[in-house]
């Protein structure tokens, strides 16, 4: 009898052990929000990047390796309805498993691309909301999509504050076969680095999509306490036969439980600019309340896009 009890013991503390080692996480979150885009009043459809649930794991396995996985799904809190582009089928927005350890991490799966990876925290706004004024990655709506398919991707370890990512995918399922010109026939390509120190973060990135569109983007951030400055700034492709330049600047300005938005952008090449400016709330640690305003200039606008925007909204995290 001693015996099985001490067997059992010992088995209990091997579960524990190996419990222990392994974890699985759900989180995510519910935006929703009354807007007026387009001189018409509606409930938000844009801030979908808020709306979602991802799980995610990761098991320790001895000797600094580990292994992890994501899988992300996004909808419209308003309906119901999935957000995830179900062309083909699909159902999770971003999904991949990967190995990591001394060597830094590899991902093998559906994701963004390094050049996505990085623009979107240098946006004030989180690249969400009427008042965003990201550059949001010139040749992403001439791929079809800003994600890859089929992709592998790479991250260096931390080396004294700098990283390395880089990422390949396959060609097939990653073009946009409606976009003139173009062959779709080349495999994306990513390339960037990422730095950060203190209160300065600093990233380049160049990508190629399917359509050998490419992008090239420059962007940082400096945080002086009072204000979180930042920049964007992207060349790229938006057809095989025509590129653009386009830059953004805002800040991030705390204020207790508030934090001020403001963000202004700019794309000569198109005639096209966008000021925004918003204010968040924080009742807790998860949940936020959200105002913003944003106007739109240049003759790349249509006369209706040049109506003033306004969304008021709550976002809750899990």
């Amino acid at each position: 009898m001693k015996k099985s009890l001490l067997a059992l013991a010992v088995l209990g503390a091997f579960a524990g052990a190996a419990s222990a080692q392994s974890s699985v996480t759900l989180s995510g979150g519910i935006d929703a929000a009354i807007q007026k885009v387009n001189d018409q009043w509606q409930m938000s459809t844009g801030n979908s990047g808020r709306t979602n649930f991802t799980l995610s794991g990761r098991e320790d396995m001895g000797g600094g390796m580990y292994a992890f996985f994501a899988l992300n799904y996004r909808f419209n809190a308003a309906t119901g309805e999935g957000t995830s582009q179900p062309t083909q089928g699909r159902f999770w927005r971003q999904s991949w498993v990967g190995l990591g350890g001394g060597f830094g991490d590899v991902r093998l799966g559906r994701m963004l691309p390094v050049l996505q990876e990085f623009n979107g925290g240098f946006d004030p706004f989180g690249t969400e909301t009427v008042g965003s004024t990201h550059t949001g990655g010139l040749n992403a709506g001439a791929a079809g999509s800003a994600r890859v398919n089929n992709a592998i991707y790479y991250r260096s370890p931390m080396l004294g504050g700098l990283q390395v990512h880089a990422n390949i995918a396959a060609a097939d399922q990653n073009a946009n076969g409606n976009l003139p010109g173009a062959s779709g026939s080349e495999r994306p390509v990513g390339l960037g680095a990422r730095y950060a120190a203190g209160p300065l973060a600093f990233a380049i990135a160049y990508d190629r999509n399917a359509n050998d569109l490419k992008t090239k983007g420059i962007y940082g951030s400096y945080n002086f306490g009072a204000a979180n400055v930042m920049f964007q700034w992207e060349n790229g492709d938006v057809s095989p036969s025509a590129d653009q330049s386009l830059w953004s600047i805002g800040a991030r300005v705390p204020m207790g439980a508030a934090t001020f938005k403001v963000g202004y952008r700019n794309n000569s090449d198109a005639e096209q600019k966008k000021f925004g400016a918003g204010l968040d709330y924080n009742l807790s640690k998860r949940t936020i309340v959200y105002t913003d305003v944003a106007k739109q200039s240049g003759d790349g606008y249509s006369a209706t896009a040049k109506k003033a925007q306004f969304d008021v909204g709550i976002w809750h995290k899990f």
